[in-house]
């Protein structure tokens, strides 16, 4: 096995992460049913990537910060740095980014960021910890993009899977314009908790909620008595992506989204920014729960 891949084991996982992008790679039960997405690149090619020090994607691709322009892509740079291990055992492993030459150019910003995994039987906590180092306030955003499989419930068809939301909605999804967030909104829930999976749902791209009430979605098939749960008290924003047709589904717990289309690039304005004081940490987590057929 590639040594920059850690394994978690427990009774009833096995949990396999990579240091580049601290980016979990694979959700395997003892059955041997995998329910993270396995980056098939016709329909994308990733898994579960980090999104630091932004989320989303920034108007025209930029941001102001104290009178100077910069550039980021979408979703900031940690998905694709290499992460160094801080500590590994069979139940947890931590993983620690810093800046470097190349993130001070367009990210003007010390900072320690620590991912943590820990796996407990049949659940898996993700920890992010950011400290900031230095003397003036640290500004970021952070998020999580884990995709899961649909190919384990006993009819594999996209429209055999739906969404459970923990508690009953009265808000309709916000939609994406030219990848920012945009005033269209989509009703999406049946009896306000469920989402029904389909080939078009995502025809318009992520469903995007800011001010929804739930705090845990459920992924569950039809036909099946499995199901996957997604757990994020820490986090007050969530996005629901997948590609047309695609047979995955992403659930994803945010601490702030992409820019709105009338937002003015300033990085201190932005939607859910932290703006994090001079040696102060920030700590969230969210947790994924297999519970086997």
């Amino acid at each position: 096995m590639d040594s920059s891949i850690n394994t978690l084991t427990s009774a009833s996982l096995r949990i396999d992460i990579s240091s580049l992008g601290a980016e979990l790679k694979s959700i395997i039960d003892t059955s041997d049913q995998e329910y993270l997405w396995q980056a098939e690149p016709s329909f994308w090619s990733r898994r579960a990537p980090i999104l630091f020090p932004i989320v989303g994607a920034l108007k025209e691709g930029k941001y102001s910060y104290q009178g100077k322009e910069y550039q980021l892509s979408q979703h900031g740079f940690a998905r694709d740095k290499k992460f160094s291990v801080l500590s590994c055992s069979d139940k947890q492993v931590t993983y620690r980014l810093t800046e470097d030459e190349l993130t001070l150019k367009n990210y003007p910003f010390r900072f320690i960021l620590d991912v943590c995994y820990r796996l407990e039987g049949n659940r898996l906590d993700i920890e992010y910890r950011v400290a900031n180092p230095s003397t003036e306030s640290l500004w970021f955003s952070i998020g999580g993009h884990p995709a899961f499989s649909l190919n384990w419930g006993v009819e594999h068809n996209i429209s055999d899977y739906y969404l459970e939301f923990s508690d009953t909605e009265a808000v309709d999804a916000a939609l994406i314009e030219n990848k920012l967030l945009g005033k269209p909104s989509l009703s999406v829930f049946r009896a306000g908790r469920y989402i029904d999976l389909s080939d078009i749902l995502f025809d318009r791209d992520a469903l995007i909620f800011t001010k929804h009430l739930s705090r845990k979605v459920t992924l569950k098939n039809k036909y099946s008595t499995a199901a996957l749960s997604v757990s994020f008290d820490d986090f007050p924003h969530l996005g629901i992506w997948s590609k047309p047709n695609a047979p995955f589904v992403c659930i994803e717990p945010w601490q702030g989204h992409l820019d709105t289309i009338d937002h003015n690039s300033e990085l201190t304005e932005k939607a859910g920014i932290v703006c994090l004081p001079p040696n102060q940490h920030y700590q969230a987590s969210y947790s994924i729960e297999i519970n086997p057929a």
